[in-house]
């Protein structure tokens, strides 16, 4: 036999040490410590269902396993050894807690009560935004623009950093025929958002409408027509210069669409309208040509501009 060959008795007396060993050592956390108490809230009331965890650093993190509070929101440990236990207390909607217990095998620790903190509900701003304009929207339907515009001021306020809320605020005054407020309203969103396009062109019509003419144009004049990027804007403001039969000035706003946006046709219709109150026709029969040639089947002035083109010689 060569001297380099272990027995076999050798080999399996080493084996059975060897796991001897690993046994004791996955056992370690086992012994005669024990600890207990009681979860509640913050106001006092029992926690039943918490999740407690507990482990022994010393051990490599070993431990008996989770186990959970009962309805009077108590729990109990026993069968660990001596250390520092680290316990951590888990339940859906609350902040988790982690303490570290030192246990003695020798001495039992008196009964612990702790509390857990509810987590912070946090709500998406922006869905409860949205709720809140859809309630006021219907009430604007509904012509109740005082209890509208209570949802939009106290939106301003809880959000002062959205600067879309002192327009809205600003048309339900206009609803109400409150020239005054709804102007007063619209210079301080202008101050709030000097760069926005469609509140100072609301503001100028508005200013117009009210009398303030000087006011108005010179809003409007300060609007950079290469940042417009909705038509309706610029028609709205000419169609309201043709109710006020202001047709000269009804054409410039016409011109602006039609040199921003040459493919919309309302521009055309109106801007011939315009120009036939002016006693224009030739300009108004090609404004209306253009408008019938390039209008949607189902217009609805559609109709209206081939009568009055049938009338121009």
């Amino acid at each position: 036999m060569s001297s380099s060959r272990i027995p076999a008795v050798t080999l399996f007396l080493l084996s059975v040490v060897l796991l001897s060993t690993g046994a004791a050592f996955a056992q370690e956390w086992r012994g005669q410590g024990r600890v207990a108490g009681k979860v509640t809230d913050e106001s006092g009331v029992p926690l039943e269902g918490v999740v407690i965890t507990a482990v022994l650093p010393s051990s490599e993190n070993r431990g008996p396993g989770p186990l959970k509070t009962n309805a009077k929101g108590e729990w109990s440990l026993g069968g660990i050894s001596r250390g520092a236990w680290a316990l951590d207390f888990s339940k859906e909607g609350y902040e988790t807690l982690s303490i570290s217990v030192p246990v003695s095998e020798g001495t039992r620790l008196p009964a612990m009560v702790l509390a857990l903190k509810k987590k912070a509900v946090v709500v998406d701003p922006n869905v409860a935004i949205k709720e809140d304009l859809v309630k006021a929207a219907a009430l604007l339907d509904a012509k109740q623009f005082a209890e509208a515009r209570a949802i939009y001021e106290r939106l301003a306020a809880q959000y002062p950093q959205v600067k879309q809320f002192r327009p809205l605020i600003a048309r339900t005054y206009h609803e109400e025929g409150n020239s005054a407020k709804a102007i007063e309203a619209l210079r301080e969103a202008v101050a709030a958002d000097p760069d926005n396009v469609e509140v100072k062109l609301l503001l100028g019509n508005i200013l117009i409408e009210a009398g303030q003419d000087d006011e108005g144009h010179k809003v409007l004049a300060s609007v950079d027509d290469a940042k417009v990027t909705d038509p309706t804007v610029y028609l709205n403001l000419g169609i309201a210069m043709i109710n006020e039969r202001k047709h000269a000035e009804a054409i410039t706003w016409f011109d602006k669409v039609i040199a921003r946006f040459p493919a919309d046709p309302d521009a055309y219709y109106y801007r011939g309208i315009s120009y036939l109150s002016l006693q224009k026709p030739a300009e108004a029969k090609a404004d209306l040509q253009k408008y019938v040639s390039i209008a949607p089947a189902d217009a609805p002035e559609l109709v209206t501009a081939k009568k009055i083109l049938e009338t121009i010689k």
